[in-house]
């Protein structure tokens, strides 16, 4: 994976956009009262998702990479929201 791809991963996860959970369960999680904190989450996703993406890709593919950094940037929120209590409703 070379630089600018990590750098794109980077800056998908940072700018990922959440999920929109529209089904009724499980209840998304509150508000997270520390934004930076999800950003921050949200780009150790994108690098982990663009980099794993990558590497099974198997060569610099653009559009699976950043397919990739955004479903890792969804999934480690996601991750983070669940052990924040994200259900205790």
């Amino acid at each position: 994976m070379n630089t600018q791809l990590l750098l794109l991963s980077a800056f998908v996860g940072w700018c990922g956009t959440p999920w929109p959970r529209r089904w009724p369960f499980p209840w998304p999680p509150p508000p997270d009262p520390n934004p930076w904190m999800s950003k921050v989450i949200g780009v150790i996703g994108g690098l982990a998702g663009g980099w794993a993406v990558s590497s099974m890709a198997g060569g610099d593919a653009l559009l699976a990479t950043v397919v990739g950094a955004w479903v890792g940037s969804v999934f480690f929120n996601e991750v983070a929201g669940l052990a924040a209590g994200g259900l205790k409703r």
